[in-house]
Order: structure tokens, then C-alpha cells, then sequence
């Protein structure tokens, strides 16, 4: 299964995946108040296979003509090290904290597509990204609560292992059927996702909203999002969709706001508007 679209049609995936990712945020809060990081982390991944193996019409096909080792390789970087460092790393540290380092991910992105892809990095670009970036952190400027401790480690190391499957995509598996792609890095996740939550788990009893709020996000914030994700990033160039990403931080603490009731502040709209500008700079 592979994408064609408009540019308009485009746009319009970009939101429906930057809104389902941006409303991850304040739901994996809910699903805390039920179950350990890491056992939150097993149900997203189980119900993002579950949901995925629908849409994938080549998967054996697949398997012989790209190898097991490399759809494990980007499974390990783009699932299992990448979000089991986010959520083992949001033990010790802020959600506003997590947001910043694991939104470094657009800056990491794009200096390894001009290492590894040539892609073309100009100084605009550059800048764009450094504004867009200071634009998330004034976003939760007033959340800020550092304290350094491996916590900040794991969350840096979760945007490097996030960039790294992403180019890892774009250069081995960007001519691969998308649905079976996005399938295999949730199957091959699972069992090392499995391993990671009986080290850090404890289990709870399961309940019907800690239920409820891991199937979403595992078919909507992660299958159907991610399907999206690859089929920009193979349509685009990676140094070209990594700035837009910082919408996501953006939306998150709007989505958080209409749920907790939490007012708007000065500093958010401020940080709004340096992501729209360092977007703008970006594209241009």
C-alpha cells in the first residue's frame, strides 16, 4: 500500500497525524493513573499491530525482498529503544521536560539527512529550526523543573533513536509497501517492548479506561500516524518535514488545556507564534 496525494491532501494528513500524536500527550497522563510507563507502552505497541496488519497487503513479500534484520533494525530505533527511553525517562523528569528533549527530534533529523541522505541543509532552513525550537521551549517555560539525572539522558537518546529510524527508513525500506513496513516495526517491537516492561512493569490489574485510552493510542496515535509519517517522509525530504513537527508540542498543551481546563498564557501564545515563524523560514 503506497500513498499519492495532493499537496492539499498533504496538509491535511499532516494535522490529522500532528493532532492524534499532540493528543498522546495528555492521554498517556490518564493511562498512568492505571498502569506503569512501561506497561502503557506494551498496550500502545500490541493495539498498534493489531491495528496495522489490516492495511498490509505485501507482508511476506516483504520479508524476502527486505530482509528480516533490516525491518528489525528500524523496529529497534523507530519503536522499542526510542519509546521505552521516553517513557523510562519521563519517570524522573517533567512531561514539559520530555517534550522539549524528545522535540529535539526535528534538529537531530535534520542534521543526519544532511549526513547520511545529502540532503541540501541551507541557512535558512537552519535557522527556521533553531527559532521553531525556541519556540517549544518558551511553550513551557513556565513548567521548567530541571534537575539532572540520567532521566534527561534517556530523553535525549530517545530523539536520537527516533531521527536514526527515520533515516534509516528514508534510505533501506523508502521503496517498501508502507502498510507492511509500518506493521513489522510493531511486531518486531513487541517481544522487545515485552522483555522491558517485566524488567520496569508491575502490572496492575487491567481496567476498561486504561484499556480504552492505550487502544487509541496504538491505533490512532500510533498505527495510523505513523502510516501518514512514512508516507510524508518518503514523498519529502526529511530536512523538509522534520520542521513542521514541532507543531506537535504546539498542539499537545492546547489538547491539554481543553482537557484540564488550564487557561492560555502569555508565554504559550509567544511560543505559538516563533513555531509558526520558524516554520514559515523553514519552508522557505
Amino acid at each position: 500500500m503506497n500513498y499519492k496525494g495532493t499537496r492539499a491532501l498533504d496538509v491535511i494528513l499532516f494535522l490529522v497525524m500532528a493532532s492524534a500524536w499532540a493528543l498522546n500527550y495528555p492521554l498517556l497522563k490518564f493511562a498512568l493513573y492505571y498502569e506503569p510507563p512501561m506497561v502503557a507502552l506494551l498496550f500502545r505497541i500490541l493495539f498498534g499491530a493489531i491495528f496495522s496488519i489490516p492495511f498490509s497487503y505485501s507482508t511476506l513479500k516483504l520479508l524476502r525482498n527486505i530482509g528480516a534484520l533490516n525491518l528489525f533494525l528500524m523496529s529497534i530505533f523507530n519503536i522499542s529503544v526510542f519509546m521505552s527511553l521516553w517513557f523510562i525517562g519521563e519517570r524522573t523528569e517533567t512531561s514539559s521536560i520530555s517534550s522539549i528533549l524528545v522535540y529535539t527530534y526535528p534538529i537531530v533529523s535534520v542534521l543526519f539527512s544532511g549526513l547520511f541522505l545529502q540532503e541540501k541543509l541551507s541557512t535558512g532552513k537552519l535557522v527556521g529550526i533553531a527559532i521553531g525550537f525556541a519556540g517549544v521551549v518558551i511553550i513551557f517555560l513556565h513548567q521548567l523543573s530541571i534537575e539532572y539525572n540520567v532521566g534527561l539522558f534517556l530523553l535525549i537518546g530517545s530523539s536520537i533513536s527516533w531521527a536514526t529510524g527515520t533515516i534509516y527508513y528514508k534510505k533501506y525500506l523508502r521503496n517498501a509497501d508502507m502498510g507492511a513496513v509500518n506493521t513489522y516495526q510493531f511486531l518486531f517491537s513487541l517481544p522487545v517492548v515485552l522483555l522491558v516492561s517485566l524488567i520496569y512493569g508491575g502490572f496492575k490489574p487491567l481496567t476498561l479506561n486504561f484499556i480504552l485510552i492505550t487502544l487509541y493510542m496504538g491505533a490512532i496515535g500510533s498505527s495510523l500516524a505513523y502510516f501518514i509519517y512514512w508516507s510524508l517522509i518518503k514523498k519529502y525530504r526529511v530536512s523538509h518535514v522534520s520542521p513542521y513537527l514541532f507543531v506537535v508540542p504546539a498542539l499537545s498543551i492546547l489538547f491539554s488545556a481543553f482537557l484540564t481546563r488550564e487557561t492560555m498564557s502569555i508565554t504559550n501564545i509567544g511560543g505559538f507564534a516563533l513555531i509558526a515563524v520558524g516554520i514559515f523560514i523553514s519552508s522557505r
